[in-house]
């Protein structure tokens, strides 16, 4: 079972660290230099191209994320007690709560953004690249993606709290 608990927890922080380090290296690195082509015929393909194989990683890191943190949760709690008001009302469960709640926005986030917005962006700047309808979605998809981020630190942070345990950062 060790042996389990080490590959499952492995697999998560790489899951994690693919997923977020993706998000980041999209907004800081890839997209201010695509930004530059924009008006070319080469920008709305890059960003599609990107934009579709991120996608495919990232949701294979959401996928592995739910997963991994479903057996992780075995190590800390007996998976009969999650329904429990024993669990749910301690301060350890409020705190999981909040990043069950924070994973549920960040997959809805990731949707959206993923098979909604950023297609219908994408499409429009290749039909349109100048019209106010392209600009206007790909704000949305970028503003999307920045929301995502910070809900990917924010489940670090609390994943950080449950694992250190609540009373270490309090003390």
């Amino acid at each position: 079972m060790q042996t389990l608990h080490f590959i499952s927890i492995l697999l998560h922080i790489l899951a994690a660290v693919v997923w977020i380090g993706g998000m980041v290296f999209l907004g800081i690195v890839l997209i201010p230099v695509l930004r530059q082509r924009r008006g070319s015929p080469e920008y709305a393909e890059l960003i599609s191209r990107t934009g579709t194989r991120f996608r495919n990683v990232g949701w294979i890191c959401l996928v592995l994320l739910v997963i991994t943190g479903f057996v992780n949760l075995g190590r800390w709690v007996d998976h009969s007690r999650l329904f429990s008001a024993e669990l749910w009302t301690s301060p350890w469960g409020h705190i999981l709560a909040a990043k069950l709640v924070l994973v549920a926005v960040a997959l809805a986030l990731s949707a959206v953004h993923d098979f909604v917005v950023g297609p219908r962006a994408t499409r429009k700047l290749r039909e349109a690249p100048g019209s106010e309808e392209a600009g206007r979605l790909r704000r949305a998809a970028g503003w999307m993606g920045r929301a995502n981020l910070l809900v990917a630190v924010l489940i670090v942070a609390v994943a950080i709290m449950l694992a250190r345990g609540v009373t270490s950062l309090v003390s």
